[in-house]
C-alpha cells in the first residue's frame, strides 16, 4: 500500500529535475556546436569543410529537435502539480498494482524514488494507455500477464 502522498511529491520534483537536466545539456551540446561551427569556419575548406560543415548541421538539427520535445514536455508539469485523485487513473496518477508502482507522466522509465522502485511512464505508451480510464481493483492484461490494480493516489 502506498503509504503518503510525499512519494508522489517526489516524483514531480524528479521529472521537474529530469527535464530542466535534459534542457541543460541539450542547450549546452547546441552552443557547442554553433562555437565547433564558428571555429571550422575560421580554418577549414574544402570537401573535408563541407562534410564536417554538414554533421555538424545535422547534429544541431537534432539538438534542437531533443530541445523542443524536452519544452513541450515541461508544459506536463503543471498538470502532475494540479493532478486531483478521482479514482479513475489519468495523467498524474500514482498507481501501485500487482507487478509494482506506475506513475502516469513522462517516458523516463524505472526509476528509485525514496527506496522504491516506480515506473516513470508516459500516458501514450502501451501500459499508460491500458491504465487510463481504469479504478481500483479493474485489472488489465499487458505482454500476457494480468495486473490488477490496487490503489490509486
Amino acid at each position: 500500500m502506498i503509504k503518503n502522498t510525499k512519494l508522489k511529491e517526489d516524483l514531480i520534483q524528479y521529472c521537474i529535475d529530469f527535464i530542466e537536466e535534459q534542457i541543460n545539456h541539450v542547450q549546452t551540446a547546441i552552443n557547442s556546436a554553433k562555437e565547433s561551427a564558428q571555429n571550422e569556419s575560421k580554418s577549414s575548406a574544402g570537401d573535408k569543410h563541407e562534410t564536417g560543415k554538414s554533421l555538424m548541421q545535422l547534429e544541431q538539427e537534432n539538438n534542437t529537435q531533443h530541445l523542443h520535445k524536452m519544452l513541450n514536455l515541461k508544459r506536463v508539469i503543471p498538470l502532475l502539480q494540479s493532478y486531483e485523485n478521482k479514482g479513475v487513473i489519468s495523467i498524474g496518477s500514482l498507481v501501485e498494482t500487482t507487478q509494482g508502482l506506475y506513475y502516469l507522466a513522462l517516458g523516463i522509465g524505472i526509476v528509485d524514488i525514496s527506496k522504491q522502485n516506480v515506473f516513470v511512464i508516459s500516458p501514450t505508451s502501451p501500459i499508460g494507455k491500458l491504465l487510463q480510464g481504469k479504478t481500483s481493483g479493474d485489472e488489465v492484461k499487458f505482454n500476457g500477464k494480468s495486473i490488477q490494480i490496487k490503489e490509486i493516489v
